[in-house]
């Protein structure tokens, strides 16, 4: 039964509406904090209450695939899935590089349309995690401004998390311009290791208005709780926060990391899964377990998650400075991991992750229900130029598979025969990437890959013709990148070549 428009909108964090009275409904807030799970969960929170009632309601997330977003709402305590499947539920997922293509877009408001076109006025609650997506940067942005302008004019009720280095309560000055386009702020800060307090800052306060704080639990299972007497900095039974296992893979490269591990925990470290594996059943004490590698051992970092996860309480942490495909990072995930980071390595980031990680707990690892989609469904290795493009369509309509990059490649100084099994030794057929070949013409797709993430890949191919060819790469073959589905049009238009 859904509440009327006269009564306070609950948000489900059941301290913040027993103390606070709720919100006004159809209002814009940003959710404001510093790097951490509180945030989404609040999100999350805001919007599985509105579902309960019987709300229609969308949720904006940066996740790139759905059952990964299900997997951690779960670990918080909430199933969003059936409500996504009867559709009261709107899940939109945006592409790693939208923030790019979004801030160079000719007219921002356009991107602005098509977000309203595309949720429609029946949400009554809409979230969006991370708020990042449309506020990039400080300064005042043409996309930031349509987007907050958007959020206020539209019917819902619209919660825009927003991340900060500091103290919630005094925001930089940069970002006036955005409190003076929303309603208020709900303002989420760490009190200890678990408990956070809350409180709200409307825009134009009231007469009698005062600021209150609510302390909350952030707890796995149950997501932001009243607090139950016991939280605090207690430690988890039999875990010891500052004890850290670190995996290290990297060999000679992971110096700096396995220096920053000595001075900040109490750790130990070894250089393979199986002699973590060994170190964690000798010792159950570890708060985290920290794994870093290099792209080559994602296969290792994966077993060492399936591993340890039921070994041991710890968080399971891995990092690389390698950008990894987004198919990897599900993978980790799904075998146990709490979290990813890569890309190059940011200490202070690091840092905040792991104790974050460590204090949260680790969480069960993730069982998704494939439901005959066909996600795991994918056919790699090298195929015919007509297979190739029937895989394209089917992979193209599908709600996960169809975010990928195809690379062109033609032979002009290198043999054919030369560049199809060169080719075949830079796919991975178990994640689903396919080749083709067509005399000196070849197109490898290269599955949950996003153009952004090739260069790795680019310059090892680029590498590998040179030593083939004795030539200069970009003379020997010419290749050329399409990312799916922004340029869509442009890969059916190479396959019909």
């Amino acid at each position: 039964m859904q509440e009327t428009d006269s009564q306070p909108l609950t948000t489900g964090i059941g301290p913040f509406d027993e103390h606070l009275g709720g919100l006004d409904r159809g209002g814009s807030f940003l959710v404001v904090g510093m790097p951490g799970p509180a945030k989404m969960v609040a999100a999350m929170q805001f919007v599985y209450e509105g579902l309960r009632a019987g709300e229609r309601c969308a949720f904006l997330t940066g996740a790139e695939e759905e059952e990964n977003f299900f997997a951690v709402a779960r670990a918080w305590g909430f199933d969003f899935e059936p409500f996504w499947r009867d559709g009261t539920l709107q899940l939109v997922g945006f592409r790693e590089d939208f923030e790019l293509r979004a801030i160079r877009s000719v007219d921002p408001d356009d991107v602005i349309e098509e977000l309203g076109t595309l949720l429609g006025e029946e949400p009554t609650r809409i979230a969006v995690d991370p708020g990042s997506l449309f506020l990039v940067g400080g300064v005042r942005s043409r996309l930031g401004s349509a987007y907050l302008k958007w959020a206020r004019r539209h019917a819902a009720t619209v919660w825009t998390t927003f991340p900060v280095d500091d103290d919630a309560s005094t925001l930089p000055s940069s970002v006036d311009w955005m409190i003076q386009m929303t309603t208020g702020r709900v303002m989420i800060e760490p009190e200890s290791d678990d408990l956070y307090e809350m409180s709200i800052v409307k825009s134009i306060p009231d007469s009698d208005a005062r600021v209150e704080l609510v302390t909350v639990e952030l707890r796995p299972g149950k997501g932001l709780v009243a607090p139950d007497g016991r939280s605090g900095r207690r430690a988890r039974q039999g875990i010891d926060r500052d004890r850290l296992l670190l995996i290290s893979l990297a060999s000679d490269a992971g110096d700096d990391v396995r220096t920053w591990a000595t001075n900040s925990f109490d750790a130990d470290i070894v250089s393979e899964p199986f002699e973590a594996v060994a170190r964690v059943q000798d010792h159950s004490d570890f708060g985290g377990i920290l794994i870093h590698g290099p792209r080559t051992r994602i296969r290792e970092a994966v077993t060492a998650c399936r591993a340890l996860r039921p070994l041991s309480r710890a968080a399971i942490v891995f990092a690389s400075d390698d950008a990894i495909r987004s198919r990897d990072r599900v993978n980790l995930l799904e075998a146990g991991a709490d979290d990813c980071l890569s890309g190059g390595i940011d200490f202070r980031e690091l840092d905040v992750r792991m104790r974050q990680a460590v204090d949260a707990g680790a969480r069960p690892p993730s069982s998704p229900d494939r439901d005959g989609t066909g996600a795991d469904e994918q056919p790699g290795g090298s195929i015919s130029p007509g297979e190739f493009t029937a895989e394209f369509e089917r992979r193209a309509e599908h709600p996960i598979l169809s975010f990928f990059c195809v690379v062109e490649a033609i032979a002009d100084e290198m043999e054919a025969s030369d560049l199809t099994e060169l080719l075949s030794t830079q796919i991975r057929d178990e994640d689903g990437d396919l080749l083709t070949c067509d005399g000196k013409r070849c197109l490898v797709l290269l599955q949950g890959a996003r153009e952004g993430q090739l260069s790795n890949y680019l310059g090892r191919l680029r590498a590998r013709i040179g030593e083939r060819t004795g030539l200069p790469p970009d003379s020997a073959v010419r290749l050329d990148v399409f990312s799916h589905p922004s340029q869509s049009g442009r890969i059916r238009t190479i396959l019909e070549l």
